[in-house]
């Protein structure tokens, strides 16, 4: 089938089957995923693709991988840390640690290896709260307590995400060139190197470049230009491209933000919005089908303990351990659970990790397939509980303020 055509077939599908998630207020990327798993189907694949064409599209949803990745890399807000910056970081650190920590254990108990328990303990500890973001936005819930947590706290995990994430593409692209630690810590300080000279002189001076036309679109592809050489020396250096990426998205928005003018903020703002319509409207659909067409529905149910006991772990470990964070951060148990399930769902950079070492031949295609079970299970409830939560705490929060006023004037009187 032309190549043409087969692009029509799947973003026409990919956009109806969101369309319909959208409708029924779930993520799209749920149906985006469902459209690679019919698709997969040998009945429809036999008729629709070709090796040919599962290349090309192959090709794309790398493209879309890296797209992903300077978009979280703009998305990434260091000047969150100054709002509930200690209470934050508690919540952060127990619900990364505890699904990292107990993903690993669980793997290892399967007798998986070392590099693939790490790569499924990565994928349990990394969250999608931008999900959450946009129920927040809608419920105007964005100024109040809870809605402060989730952002603040997702800048955290955002932080420990690229922490854990960067080492994991890094062993998993030294795994297949055979690069000794040795030589892999040393292309790791010369990146750094190369980030903070970049950061210092280079990208600010590239960035008023771009500026001088007064457009933003040619902004726009400065910062992309730059992402792809940082990618590309990132590559080179034996570390993968997509730390390059996301390095690079961090940098452009902090460079840009650091000026402290409303422009740099606009021009953020304006370089985001470009990014995500490009992304999520053409590439990144593309990688979710990409995703979906390598699920194997058989090898979930060969490992079917498997894949339901990280499942568990996704949702018990993330939750427990942002309710631990809240209360030990004084908060209550109701808005530990709101902040939890808000930053539960799993839809983003753990699929790319997954798909990466499956390409790479570090994960089978059971265990990949566990983890997008996981992936969509987790994506597909989390926003459910999570809007009947934040409608729950709404009413609670207005029957307090009622009984507080009712309180005062008997008080008056």
């Amino acid at each position: 089938m032309e190549l043409l055509l087969i692009l029509l077939i799947v973003l026409l599908l990919a956009h109806g089957f969101a369309e319909i998630c959208r409708l029924l207020r779930l993520p799209r990327v749920v149906g985006q995923i469902m459209v690679g798993i019919i698709l997969g189907t040998p009945f429809v694949s036999s008729w629709v693709l070709t090796n040919e064409n599962m290349e090309i599209i192959t090709s794309l949803a790398d493209i879309g991988i890296i797209l992903l990745f300077f978009f979280v890399g703009l998305e990434i807000n260091l000047l969150e840390f100054e709002k509930n910056a200690r209470e934050s970081l508690k919540i952060s650190l127990l619900n990364t640690s505890i699904p990292f920590i107990l993903g690993i254990a669980l793997s290892l108990s399967f007798g998986l290896p070392k590099v693939t328990a790490l790569l499924i303990g990565v994928a349990l500890s990394v969250s999608a709260q931008s999900i959450s973001i946009d129920f927040l936005e809608e419920m105007k819930m964005l100024k109040s307590r809870v809605g402060q947590l989730i952002i603040t706290a997702g800048t955290v995990d955002d932080l420990i995400e690229l922490i854990l994430v960067s080492v994991v593409l890094a062993m998993l692209h030294t795994a297949i060139g055979g690069t000794s630690i040795i030589l892999l810590l040393g292309s790791i300080l010369l990146f750094i190197v190369l980030v903070l000279i970049a950061r210092a002189f280079l990208i600010p001076k590239a960035l008023k470049y771009f500026e001088q036309s007064k457009n933003e679109t040619s902004l726009f592809t400065g910062g992309l230009i730059i992402t792809l050489i940082m990618a590309v020396f990132s590559e080179k250096l034996g570390l993968g491209s997509l730390i390059g990426a996301l390095i690079g998205g961090v940098l452009v928005r902090q460079i840009l933000v650091a000026r402290g003018t409303k422009q740099g903020i606009v021009q953020t703002e304006r370089m985001t919005s470009i990014m995500r319509t490009i992304s999520f409207g053409f590439l990144v659909p593309i990688f979710f089908v990409w995703v979906g067409l390598n699920t194997n529905l058989s090898g979930i149910i060969d490992n079917l303990w498997f894949t339901l006991a990280i499942t568990v772990i996704a949702f018990v470990g993330t939750i427990g351990g942002t309710v631990l964070g809240v209360l030990w951060s004084k908060g209550s148990r109701h808005e530990g659970y709101i902040v939890g399930w808000g930053v539960n769902p799993k839809g983003d950079v753990e699929l790319v990790i997954a798909s990466l070492a499956l390409q790479k031949g570090i994960i089978s295609s059971s265990i990949f397939s566990s983890i997008i079970f996981m992936a969509f299970v987790t994506t597909l409830v989390s926003p459910i509980v999570f809007r009947w939560l934040v409608k729950n705490y709404s009413t609670r929060e207005s029957a307090s303020t009622v009984s507080q006023v009712k309180a005062l004037h008997a008080k008056k009187s």
